[in-house]
């Protein structure tokens, strides 16, 4: 069993509340969700929607037709036939003409609709009682619980709940960005707000006193990543989150990281552009940007989470990858992962370790910047008092010395050289999902995962042979990654959320690897299933 609900309406309207209520309590029912926003840059009106897939089992994907349509005005009751199934269910608050008479709440409709939902999925009418928040006085709880009620006696039961759903959590991918940092142990997080980022800084803010962190809103992003640099040169772990313009903006910074061999991680959530672009859509047209970005040549990592669960783990593991390598490592996400809110299993903290590759003890004749090591050895001001450590942007000999001498300018770069070929053998290999027997090989990479997935099992299950190859370790890339994956007389399909097909591009360019054809998706809407199987069925024809 699978539904999908349509929550619309315009901004400020209680679209989020709505929505917030539903997650939580089919959820602690024992339901798998997916919930996806799509919502305008703008603080009040606009036509906004959020929507959440029910299941029994997971969900890796947003629908785009709503088996449950909830209309908080009328240009959404408008909307609502191109937006459902053909024998979807729509909620309007003209199906509920004594709801005023019930409650006199400007949110009554809003609450009676909650009420109406969990009624359809069999939740208990106990469960009402949860509709309450601490933020609101007793009398507006009161208010809307009636509302909830008088909702839940309109409607039939349809869905029997699942059991289940012990230890799961409900988290959207700027929530486990968060945390995935904070088990790293992030100590200073700094950043300018910026859409579809914010919400990395917000989660974190609500643990600063707790977990014993600084977070600071910077005055724009040069100063942002800069600050983040600064901590991370004194030993700190530190981190700073944007979007593509304000990532533009710390483009030099970056290029100063990497000089001094200062680790620090930087959470790149895209939206569309160019400029100002899309501010609150999505699109996975930063990467070509991403890995080249700065002057010069260097060394860098860049990692893009496929799932909520992996943004998680990969933000994580990007503290540790900086610490051992000492190079900047961009996470990049988007807006879909970053407001998608996803039931996941509950984090396993317990299997991770912070791994700081750092050199404690006294060392004579100490060369921070030693051109034989690509790893670890890493020494920061105070940690050995003993010892001087000198951080500049320029070319530098091995202790710090700002040079300009041919010897030692050719010996750093090959330094970065050799350090890039070792973090091609340190990253992780793609994920292979699919038929084992496959005559179609889809490729991707970071969110797209989700859509894909859900494409794959639905082409498998109709007799096609497909699987699909997912990269979460986008750059740099091993020569030989594609070997084992590549077989005669198989069609290779690049999937990506961009016109220019710009993963693709890189991994011709680094394993000569090219695909047959390339669906692509660049409407700042996300992919789903059924759009993939539509192009796929497209090409099977050409």
């Amino acid at each position: 069993m699978k539904q999908t609900i349509v929550i619309a309406g315009a901004a400020g309207e209680g679209i989020n509340t709505v929505e917030l209520f539903i997650e939580r309590i089919l959820k602690q029912n024992g339901y798998e969700l997916f919930s996806y926003k799509n919502y305008m840059s703008r603080v009040r009106g606009g036509y906004n929607f959020s929507t959440i897939v029910v299941s029994e089992s997971p969900v890796f994907a947003t629908v785009d037709k709503a088996d449950i349509f909830i209309a908080l005005n009328r240009e959404a009751h408008d909307n609502a036939e191109a937006q459902m199934v053909s024998n979807g269910l729509l909620i309007t608050e003209e199906r509920m003409p004594d709801l005023k008479e019930v409650s006199r709440s400007k949110n009554a409709f809003a609450m009676a609709a909650v009420g109406a939902v969990l009624k359809i999925f069999g939740i208990h009418e106990d469960e009402l009682h949860k509709i309450k928040s601490k933020k609101w006085a007793d009398d507006v709880n009161l208010e809307n619980y009636k509302s909830a009620k008088y909702g839940y006696d309109q409607f039939a039961l349809k869905h029997l709940p699942p059991r289940g759903g012990e230890g799961r959590i409900l988290i959207n991918g700027n929530q486990a960005v968060a945390f995935g940092a904070l088990s790293a142990g992030l100590s200073f997080y700094c950043a300018y707000p910026m859409a579809p980022s914010t919400g990395i800084m917000t989660t974190l803010a609500t643990y600063e006193k707790e977990q014993k962190i600084i977070v600071e809103q910077a005055e724009d992003e040069i100063a942002a990543v800069m600050a983040a640099v600064g901590a991370s040169s004194n030993g700190v772990r530190a981190m700073t989150g944007t979007s593509g313009g304000g990532f533009a903006l710390m483009v030099e910074t970056l290029g100063f990281a990497a000089v001094s061999e200062t680790p620090v991680v930087i959470c790149n959530v895209q939206r569309p552009g160019p400029a100002t672009g899309l501010p609150t859509r999505t699109e996975q047209a930063d990467l070509a940007f991403t890995v080249t970005a700065s002057q010069g040549e260097f060394s860098r990592i860049v990692l893009a989470p496929l799932t909520v669960e992996d943004a998680f783990y990969d933000t994580h593991r990007a503290f540790n990858l900086a610490d051992e390598f000492q190079v900047p490592v961009i996470i990049l996400t988007d807006q879909l992962l970053a407001d998608t809110t996803q039931t996941v299993e509950r984090f396993d903290t317990a299997s991770l370790k912070n791994e700081r590759h750092l050199l404690e003890a006294v060392v004579e004749d100490y060369k921070r910047y030693d051109f034989t090591r690509v790893s670890g050895g890493r020494k920061y001001p105070g940690l050995d008092p003993q010892t001087l450590i000198m951080t500049d942007s320029h070319v530098h000999d091995e202790y710090g010395h700002v040079t300009e001498a041919i010897e030692p300018t050719i010996q750093l770069k090959q330094k970065f050289l050799n350090r890039t070929g070792a973090i091609k053998s340190a990253l992780k290999k793609p994920e292979l999902y699919g038929s084992t027997d496959y005559e179609t090989l889809f490729i991707t990479w970071g969110s797209t995962y989700g859509a894909l997935r859900e494409a794959v099992d639905q082409l498998n299950d109709d007799g096609k042979s497909v699987a699909m190859l997912a990269f979460s370790d986008v750059f740099p890339i091993h020569p030989d990654v594609m070997k084992p994956y590549l077989k005669e007389g198989v069609k290779v399909i690049n999937v990506e959320g961009n016109a220019m097909n710009q993963f693709g591009m890189i991994l011709r360019m680094e394993t000569g690897t090219l695909f047959d054809h390339a669906i692509n998706k660049y409407d700042g809407r996300p992919f789903t299933s059924q759009y993939i199987i539509e192009k796929f069925e497209v090409i099977q024809h050409d």
